[in-house]
């Protein structure tokens, strides 16, 4: 079989491809003395540029890898969509007068503000043994608290749960259940609004 090869130098040795200079080591490491190519080199290069042009064409064509994405963090997401969606369907359809409404509103913010401090108290006992600056304090204005649950996500993903799923609560039964205006009409001296009339 007829196989292509380099043309041997008058030595016999394979010429360099840059100055046509007898390689050392032609069939292993393939360096020039003269202008220092070196083939096995070069080669490697060209292998790495490829496998990395593939690597990028096959993660364009991909799109983005949603697998990608922390497990806690489609936790959290689905736990408040559902909280908000809950809130939504029961402010919209539930039949309540004006009293319980307020008074359902009122029960889910404040089961939302207590979801939220078992998840800081929670937190706070994991943390607290590497943190001496912690206090039961941090339980109940919880800024720097949160701080350190984020550093140590995912450990700390129940933590991060019960508090966002309890604020998306206190929130919800506020903006989507609402009706806890109704609590003003039982102040001394409140008067109602006078209702507009319509033209005839």
């Amino acid at each position: 079989m007829n196989q292509l090869q380099m043309p041997a130098t008058e030595n016999g040795a394979a010429p360099c491809p840059r100055c046509q200079r007898p390689l050392i080591d032609p069939n292993g490491l393939g360096w020039c003395r003269a202008c220092g190519y070196c083939r096995s080199l070069d080669e490697s290069e060209k292998t790495t540029v490829h496998a990395a042009a593939q690597q990028h064409q096959s993660l364009k064509a991909s799109g983005p890898d949603l697998g990608a994405v922390p497990t806690w963090i489609w936790a959290t997401l689905f736990g408040v969509a559902v909280v908000s969606a809950a809130s939504w369907m029961f402010g919209k359809y539930l039949p309540m007068g004006p009293f319980g409404r307020a008074l359902f509103a009122t029960l889910q913010i404040a089961t939302g503000i207590g979801v939220m401090f078992i998840g800081q108290f929670m937190a706070l006992i994991r943390i607290a043994p590497e943190d001496s600056a912690l206090t039961f304090k941090d339980a109940i204005f919880p800024f720097r608290l949160y701080s350190l649950i984020l550093k140590r996500l995912p450990v700390t993903k129940f933590s991060l749960y019960l508090g966002a799923w309890g604020l998306a609560a206190a929130l919800s039964a506020g903006f989507l259940i609402g009706g806890l205006g109704h609590w003003f009409t039982y102040l001394p001296g409140y008067k109602a609004p006078p209702v507009k009339k319509g033209r005839v």
